[in-house]
């Protein structure tokens, strides 16, 4: 049967699958829920997806997106008087915000078993906020702003694998260091603070 061209409808449904994530947990997630969250009956959302599995697959591709989406508006369109390390370090900062704002979807993202590896089917977004990365990067080498002997794309993955560890370690109350009685903002700050040195230390502290 042929899917209805709504993809806004469609949207909202996978936004509202975040949203419960969020607020109640992965295990309170029903079709049911959702359909009740956009004010449309269940059988709607079987138009649009298969099952839930399908909507969770869809609305973990799409968070990705939504990340990416994140990390450009705060990246800025370097036209403005930001330097391109300037605006990695920037980069840095959004992407430890957005994760730690979406705790719920940023671990199903990297997480949860039941999500099918991410693989062609996902190559136009998920891979889009290394491209970013990588594209910044190589900007900032061919500015001068970094040694020409980098290597963009490997850097790019350093990168995201540095700063999707401080997260980790973030959300899982693993900080070490930390007193065990800290609330969540100060394990943001805390983050961002890692994040930014970490950052600093690969940029061998360009400013």
């Amino acid at each position: 049967m042929a899917r209805p061209s709504n993809p806004g409808l469609a949207d909202k449904m996978m936004h509202a699958t975040a949203a419960i994530i969020e607020e109640s947990g992965l295990d309170e997630l029903t079709m049911r829920g959702v359909a009740r969250a956009i004010g449309y009956s269940a059988t709607t959302i079987y138009l649009y997806f298969d099952n839930k599995e399908d909507l969770l697959d869809q609305t973990v591709i799409h968070a990705f997106g939504w990340l990416s989406d994140a990390l450009a508006a705060a990246t800025g369109t370097g036209t403005d008087d930001l330097t391109a390390v300037a605006r990695i370090r920037s980069r840095a900062r959004a992407y430890v915000l957005w994760a730690l704002g979406h705790k719920g979807m940023y671990r199903l993202m990297f997480q949860h078993d039941t999500i099918r590896p991410l693989d062609s089917e996902t190559g136009s977004v998920q891979p889009r906020t290394l491209r970013d990365s990588e594209l910044l990067i190589a900007e900032a080498i061919a500015a001068g702003e970094l040694p020409a002997s980098l290597d963009a794309a490997v850097m790019a993955r350093i990168n995201w694998a540095g700063l999707h560890g401080i997260v980790s370690l973030a959300l899982a109350g693993r900080l070490f260091g930390a007193p065990d009685d800290v609330g969540m903002e100060q394990v943001e700050e805390q983050a961002i603070e890692l994040a930014r040195q970490f950052v600093d230390a690969w940029l061998g502290g360009r400013a």
